[in-house]
């Protein structure tokens, strides 16, 4: 064996500690660090337009389309889709088992089905965007404003961040840059609308002729003996004099009307914009930068900053470049955090080790646990996979595992060399001998236990999967470590020649008389095992007893000095009413004393910059979303409760949810209820009903529905006898009205890199009621010169009448749904609330029409869609589990007594979590199945060793109480051990690690009862019955109650 050769050949044993010190060092110096795992992008977002289309129009002509030609594609697991005024939005999900070569493919092919759909859409249609970059979230938020005290046009501002973004592009490390409230330019032609209509011209012929006049398209190519020439033509538009120039028509007396004559030309920002950012109050622009995979986060970070105090140098006076977000700050606090809560635990393990086992044992411990952690480092790297919160978590879990195996040898390794005096050698081959297959089935079991998570797909299994991968990594490292280099260590540092009587701090602490209390409540045991078994098994059965008392969770909230606030006012309002809302709401922000920054988008979502937020708002008015950032971490979720009670007092004209930032995957609210159908008024009764019960649950704020009412819309009534009369059609009046409201776009100027369209519409900027629109006027046909005749009024050719707009239409798999989502009061779980909301529904049903139904999403929704993908392979996993305990141990009856151990564990589990009114979440489960690993690992120790204990096989239970004292001090090393390395994690007070470290601490502790009180006496009743009597006991020297 390995440890055999290392212990005879010290240069051997030298060299393979340096090199896994240097290659581990290597790597840690090397591996990528990020806050949080990297999301695997298994969703597309396509946004299609098709101005002035109702919503059932939009879902007829462009949603079904799509939904037709995508739904042909295997891959696609779920297509969902939101038809609204003049927009179609699908959200594409591809089947989450993909692997990666799979997923580029799989977006080919339904790029090109849109393609293949938009083949069929009408004219004024757009071609399908297509966005698979979504889920990427920003490692850099950098702030473009005007300083304090100056003032800078957004012109001026978008300039210096379009130079920003090209140079930020070109920086090492940088995946990507967007933009965000960057203003869109144009070259603007401002008609006249008295003098366009008086000679006979429309804003359509202006486009048109602007179109036919900006000649950038190939004119082909001379090409002859001995030339190879380009043709062009030229006089395209390269200033804003060159589209003043322009004809439009020449009279019969030989005058040109050219666009100068009716039109002002100048550039100008589009209006109304698509979207704002106002920066700590003043208008700005904001740019998200995103590192690429596979770096350290607060290496890149803090030269990007660099770059950024560089580039900010050479602003012009009076604007400032700043970092409004720093990603890497919360990583480097995050693991410093964790780093030094593991310090002090792995300095409590040696502490216990120093009293239970001596100070030569605790040496011994104390070396592995660096060796195996830059094993485990190693393997992560080449691995790809980062360090950051998850793959911590997973070596946390770990480290207690790990301790137990080296414990566990090294205690077997010094009974050898001091009970039993055996020689070193003799003793590295014996206990590696004894060791080997209980060691090598713990860490198997343990293995399969976390398995589930290891191949758990989508972006659940992104964000859990590093846990289970680094725990097995470390598990690994630490079997290898245990069997090879643990035993060499044990046999040079332990000493030897001493007897129990040796001093303390070379032996560990002599229990005494508790030691000698476990002798005889051993022996009562063994005396009357049924009634011990009873008794042992009270404990784990109320465990399983007050686990419906425990609430539900799915991913725990954080502890971080961030909020955000979505405002939503009713459909229909305006930039400028939403942009004048929060500019209030922004001054009351800033005043709150907790509040250290606040940056707010308009009109779109705010940069995603966590990695479960994505971007699901664009190009509406009526939206706004703050990034808040806070001073003090702890005081957040209070300062969110404080605020949602004020902005609903002071703000009741808008929707204004304030929000936290929570783990797990994207969850749209917290508590959703969805409902199926196919006529949208029935839809709209039945969501209504769902909302008010919603609404009458004592944690919810607010309440929303995707079918609601939609935004109000004027419609024009023309009367057909004046249009007849006039000569001029319905598609005269649609179209006038769009070029005066919207602009037709007719030709670009193009400005170094820079390509700025063309945009012809009517003077007029704001038309606020139907009065204004009525007094647009349209050219009579066939008036070909100027005659003065101003043309026909709008009003006089019909009226305006409001009406109510469809609200627009969602679609899930094909079918029409209803959203209903509710926001809860920070810090209720949404377990809670959806109990709450059952026990009302089950009470007082909600009558159902033949045909529709309803479901459950939201952070329900989310986590029992986790909670089936985690238990779909259970199966398999259970057969290979029972496989390798039976192997093990060569017999049903002691496998059986494992599985019972298992068992036994996950109830302990849950009793320390419910003792201490932690929730159950994915995070707790993390620790129960830990706390397996550690349970059953002491279980195998004590039945192998029963097992080669003739005494104990021959039913002699003063045997069976010998062999289990004698692995007494390394089961309460362990127990004690494990606990104290995750009590600084209990007492750290966050929401992430307590309820992860009680259950797995909680659990093992209390696993002492099983292991002494449970297992040895299962071993007596299945292998001989229970019949046979106690032996006269010796008397309990302090030999005897030695553990």
């Amino acid at each position: 064996m390995l440890a055999r050769l290392l212990y005879g050949n010290t240069r051997y044993f030298i060299l393979l500690v340096m090199v896994v010190l240097a290659v581990g060092i290597a790597s840690l110096r090397s591996i990528a660090r990020q806050e949080d795992p990297t999301i695997t992008n298994f969703v597309a977002h396509v946004t299609t337009f098709y101005p002035g289309a109702d919503p059932a129009r939009v879902e007829a002509i462009i949603t079904r389309p799509l939904e037709d030609e995508l739904r042909q594609i295997a891959e696609i697991d779920e297509l969902n889709s939101v038809s609204g005024t003049g927009v179609s939005s699908l959200t594409i999900t591809l089947v989450e088992s993909l692997p990666d070569a799979d997923i580029e493919r799989s977006w080919s092919e339904i790029r090109d089905a849109l393609g293949d759909a938009a083949a069929q859409f009408p004219a004024g249609a757009s071609a399908p965007l297509f966005d698979d970059d979504r889920l990427k979230s920003y490692t850099m938020l950098v702030a473009l404003r005007a300083r304090d005290g100056n003032t800078a046009p957004l012109s001026l501002l978008h300039r210096i961040a379009l130079d920003f973004a090209d140079a930020a592009r070109n920086f090492s490390g940088t995946e990507r840059v967007d933009l965000f409230g960057e203003p869109s330019e144009e070259v603007r032609v401002a008609i006249d609308e008295i003098a366009l209509a008086s000679r006979g011209l429309s804003a359509a012929d202006v486009a048109a002729a602007l179109q036919g006049a900006d000649p950038r398209a190939a004119a082909g190519r001379s090409t002859g003996n001995g030339n190879d020439l380009l043709i062009e033509v030229g006089g395209e538009f390269d200033t804003t004099a060159r589209v003043r120039e322009v004809l439009l028509r020449a009279t019969a007396d030989g005058a040109a009307i050219r666009v100068g004559d009716i039109a002002d030309v100048y550039r100008a920002h589009s209006t109304p914009p698509a979207a704002r950012v106002l920066v700590q109050g003043a208008e700005g622009i904001l740019i998200g930068v995103a590192m690429k995979d596979g770096l350290q986060v607060d290496r890149w970070a803090a030269d990007f900053t660099d770059f950024v105090a560089s580039y900010n140098t050479l602003a012009p006076n009076g604007i400032s470049i700043e970092i409004s977000y720093d990603q890497s700050v919360y990583t480097e606090e995050r693991l410093r955090s964790v780093v030094a809560n593991l310090a002090l635990g792995v300095l409590l393990v040696l502490l216990v080790l120093l009293f239970t086992m001596g100070w030569r044992a605790a040496v011994v411990v104390a070396c592995i646990l660096p060796l195996c952690t830059l094993f485990s480092i190693t393997v992560l790297y080449h691995a790809g996979i980062a360090i950051h919160q998850m793959s911590v978590t997973g070596l946390v879990v770990a480290l207690g595992l790990l301790v137990d195996g080296s414990i566990v040898m090294t205690d077997e390794i010094r009974k050898r060399l001091i009970d039993h005096g055996d020689s070193p050698l003799s003793s590295i081959t014996g206990a590696v001998s004894r060791l080997r297959v209980p060691l090598l089935s713990s860490t198997v079991t343990t293995v399969l236990a976390f398995m589930p998570m290891v191949i758990l797909p989508g972006p659940s299994g992104d964000f859990m999967g590093s846990i289970a991968i680094a725990v097995v990594v470390m598990l690994t490292g630490s079997l290898l470590l245990a069997l090879i280099v643990t035993p060499v260590l044990a046999a040079w540092l332990l000493p030897r020649g001493l007897t129990r009587s040796g001093r303390w701090w070379e032996m560990g602490i002599a229990s005494g008389r508790p030691g000698t209390l476990l002798v005889r409540a051993l022996d009562w045991s063994l005396r009357n095992p049924a009634s011990s078994v009873a008794l042992a098994l009270v404990l784990p059965v109320t465990g399983f007893l007050t686990f419906p008392t425990l609430t539900a969770q799915f991913f725990p909230g954080t502890d971080r000095d961030q909020m955000y606030l979505q405002v939503k006012l009713p459909d229909g309002r305006s930039m400028d009413d939403t942009t004048a809302l929060v500019k209030r709401l922004d001054e009351d922000l800033r005043a709150e004393p907790l509040v250290r920054r606040v940056d707010w988008t308009i009109g779109e979502s705010t940069p995603p910059f966590y990695y479960n937020m994505f971007r699901t708002r664009e190009a509406m008015p009526s939206w706004a979303e703050a990034l808040v950032l806070t001073t003090d971490p702890r005081a957040t979720d209070a300062l969110i409760r404080r605020l949602q009670r004020a902005v609903d007092r002071d703000y009741p004209a808008a929707r204004i949810i304030v929000r936290g930032i929570d783990q797990g995957p994207p969850v749209m609210a917290p508590l959703e209820v969805e409902i199926y159908g196919d006529n949208l008024d029935v839809l709209r009764e039945l969501g209504e009903a769902f909302r008010l019960r919603m609404e009458q649950l004592a944690d919810v704020t607010h309440t929303n529905t995707s079918l609601a009412a939609g935004a109000p819309k004027w419609v024009f009534h023309a009367n057909d006898m004046r249009l007849q009369l006039s000569g001029i059609s319905q598609r005269d009046v649609a179209a006038a009205l769009q070029a005066a409201l919207q602009g037709i776009s007719g030709g670009e100027v193009l400005e170094g890199t820079e390509r700025l369209p063309v945009v012809a519409r009517l003077r007029e900027e704001r038309w606020s009621s139907p009065g204004d629109i009525g007094n647009l006027h349209l050219p009579l046909p066939g008036l070909q010169e100027n005659t003065g005749m101003p043309g026909v009024a709008l009003h006089s050719l019909g009226e305006f009448a409001l009406q109510p707009a469809r609200s627009p239409i969602s679609r899930t798999r094909g079918e029409r749904t209803n959203t209903v989502q509710a926001y809860l009061t920070r810090g209720v779980l949404p377990e809670e609330a959806l109990s709450q909301l059952r026990g009302d529904l089950l009470a007082n049903p909600i009558a159902m029409p033949e045909g529709y139904r309803y479901g459950f999403g939201g952070d329900s929704g989310e986590r029992a869609e986790v909670v089936h993908d985690i238990m779909a392979p259970m199966g398999m996993i259970l057969a290979m589990l029972i496989a390798t305990i039976v192997l093990t141990f060569n017999s049903w009856r002691l496998s059986a007594v494992a599985g019972i151990v298992c068992v036994c564990s996950i109830g302990l589990s849950l009793l320390s979590l419910a003792i201490f009114k932690y929730p159950f979440g994915i995070q707790a489960l993390i620790g129960v199945i830990g706390s397996i690993g550690v349970s059953i690992n002491a279980a195998i120790i004590i039945m192998t060793a029963l097992q080669e204990d003739s005494g104990a096989m021959t039913g002699g239970r003063y045997a069976v109480r010998r062999v289990v004292m004698d692995s007494s001090r390394h089961i309460v090393s362990t127990t004690v051990t494990t606990f104290g390395g995750f009590l600084p994690l209990i007492l750290e007070g966050s929401q992430f690690w307590p309820p992860f470290a009680m259950s797995i601490a909680g659990g093992v502790l209390l696993s002492t009862v099983v292991s002494f009180f449970l297992v040895p006496q299962l071993f007596v009743l299945f292998k001989h019955g229970g019949t046979h009597t106690m032996p006269q006991p010796l008397p309990a020297t302090a030999l005897d109650a030695q553990p």
